[in-house]
């Protein structure tokens, strides 16, 4: 649930262009899991930039999603085949939970 948080937040912050219309302003999250078990969570908006990702991944600009990848998830990105904008995907191996 961390993880999903920090994405959705840092999509809502950094993923929506101030030039989109209110009415077209939208953000994605989709989840599921793969084959071996993993949880996939993509969180898609509609700004394809992300200058510094490699850096707000280790932690060097912003905290968010280096919070994601502290939790133990792969964080990528990627633009889609079609359409505008971006995906930010974490994926989380299974394996035991502190609780």
């Amino acid at each position: 649930m961390e993880a999903v948080t920090r994405l959705v937040d840092n999509g809502v912050k950094h993923g929506i262009p101030h030039s989109v219309p209110p009415a077209e302003q939208r953000l994605t999250l989709g989840i599921a899991t793969d084959e071996t078990g993993s949880l996939i969570i993509d969180v898609a908006d509609l700004n394809p930039q992300f200058p510094h990702f490699d850096a707000a991944v280790s932690g060097e600009k912003g905290r968010g999603l280096w919070q994601v990848a502290y939790l133990g998830a792969q964080v990528t990105r990627f633009l889609p085949h079609e359409g505008v904008g971006k995906t930010v995907r974490a994926v989380l191996a299974p394996g035991p939970v502190d609780v």
